[in-house]
C-alpha cells in the first residue's frame, strides 16, 4: 500500500544522512495533515478505473529536538519537493525553528499543498457506486494508518 506524500517526505527527512550524520532519531520526526478538502470527481481512468477525488491539504512535519542546521534540513526537504512533487503540489515550504533548553530546535516544516488522488477500480462487489457501476480501492490507492490515538469520553446517561 502506498502512504501519503507528506508521510514519504517525513520517511525520506528521517533516513537522509549528511556527512554521515542523520538530521536527528527517527523517533524524533512526527508529521501530520492539517486543512483537508476533498474535490470529487468522475474521472474514467486506466480502462477499469475512476479518479474519485482529489484530496488537498497542507502537511506538516516536526523534528524536536533537532540539532542539524535549518539550511540542511530544507535542503532536503526543498529537493524532494521538486523530485517528487505533483503538479498540484505547492513547490514553497514554511519553516520555523523554536529553540529548545539544550540549545536544539523544534523545527517545523509546513507544505501549503499537496494533492493524492483517490483512484478506484471497477469491481462487481465494491462497496462505493457511482452511475450504476461499483468501485473499490485497488492496491496503490489506499493509506494504511501505522499509528492513531481514539480519544473519548464516556458518560453514564
Amino acid at each position: 500500500m502506498s502512504q501519503s506524500k507528506i508521510a514519504t517526505l517525513k520517511q525520506h527527512l528521517a533516513s537522509a544522512e549528511y556527512q554521515g550524520h542523520k538530521l536527528a532519531l527517527d523517533t524524533q520526526f512526527d508529521s501530520w495533515i492539517e486543512g483537508g478538502r476533498i474535490e470529487p470527481s468522475s474521472k474514467t481512468i486506466n480502462g477499469n478505473g475512476v479518479l474519485a477525488a482529489r484530496f488537498y491539504y497542507s502537511g506538516v512535519i516536526s523534528i524536536n529536538p533537532c540539532f542539524a542546521p535549518a539550511e540542511l534540513i530544507c535542503a532536503f526537504a526543498s529537493f524532494w519537493l521538486q523530485n517528487n512533487g505533483g503538479r498540484y503540489d505547492s513547490t514553497d515550504i514554511e519553516f520555523s525553528a523554536d529553540v529548545n533548553d539544550d540549545n536544539s530546535n523544534e523545527v517545523e516544516l509546513t507544505i501549503a499543498q499537496l494533492c493524492e488522488d483517490i483512484e478506484l477500480i471497477h469491481t462487481p462487489n465494491g462497496p462505493f457506486e457511482l452511475n450504476g457501476n461499483r468501485y473499490d480501492f485497488g492496491e496503490q490507492s489506499l493509506w494504511i494508518a501505522e499509528a492513531f490515538t481514539l480519544e473519548g469520553q464516556v458518560s453514564s446517561a
